[in-house]
């Protein structure tokens, strides 16, 4: 295949929130965080495969195959407590590959490193950007449903208040950035991740 052919297809996050919500609704009716392992091998029947040093080779920690059979996953990050809320992230962006790609994907013939590596160095940089743009903003709207963080939200403000911390001379972006650390692990995702979320709900107002 010429990979310099490729051409993603635009999806609004409108589109990529109704198909959050639809995989949610199949998958997922639990409790927050959500468990990325449960789903994918006993639900969707998708192997998880640690190998080593995928990330220093590649700058990712996670891909998955044409053939949806298995998901590549950088070993020392299965491995390591501390990259918990990484890894949940990245098989939920994985997972948006296959639920928003899956037409692409599959003529990208990848079933391992070897093709992950032809694959990773010829298509065009724009068109990975799109790729990986639209497999974020699903796995941002898995992990932090709206409803969920619109309570842990104003949770959080609660307790800042009887902090007697001042936030009215806070811009949005530094009040988003102080409650995301009192939300960010009822999620099990990282800070960066809840800012994300929370500037989401400011824009959609």
């Amino acid at each position: 295949m010429d990979y310099k052919k490729i051409k993603v297809p635009f999806l609004n996050n409108k589109e990529i929130k109704d198909k959050v919500d639809l995989f949610r609704s199949k998958y997922w009716s639990k409790v927050i965080p959500i468990d990325m392992e449960e789903i994918i091998e006993l639900k969707l029947k998708i192997d998880i495969f640690p190998i080593p040093n995928l990330q220093n080779s590649f700058g990712i920690d996670a891909f998955i195959t044409s053939d949806w059979s298995l998901i590549y996953i950088d070993e020392l990050r299965f491995k390591d407590e501390r990259f918990q809320n990484r890894l949940r992230f990245s098989l939920a962006h994985e997972i948006g590959h296959f639920i928003l790609h899956k037409n692409i994907y599959n003529a990208f013939k990848i079933k391992n490193i070897t093709d992950f590596y032809k694959w990773h160095n010829q298509i065009p940089q724009e068109q990975y950007s799109y790729l990986e743009i639209q497999a974020n903003k699903f796995a941002n709207y898995l992990l932090v449903p709206r409803n969920n963080l619109i309570v842990e939200r104003d949770k959080a403000l609660k307790i800042i208040k009887k902090k007697s911390i001042s936030i009215e001379k806070m811009d949005r972006g530094m009040i988003n950035s102080y409650i995301s650390i009192y939300i960010s692990k009822k999620f099990g995702v990282s800070e960066e991740v809840i800012q994300i979320s929370l500037s989401d709900l400011d824009n959609n107002k």
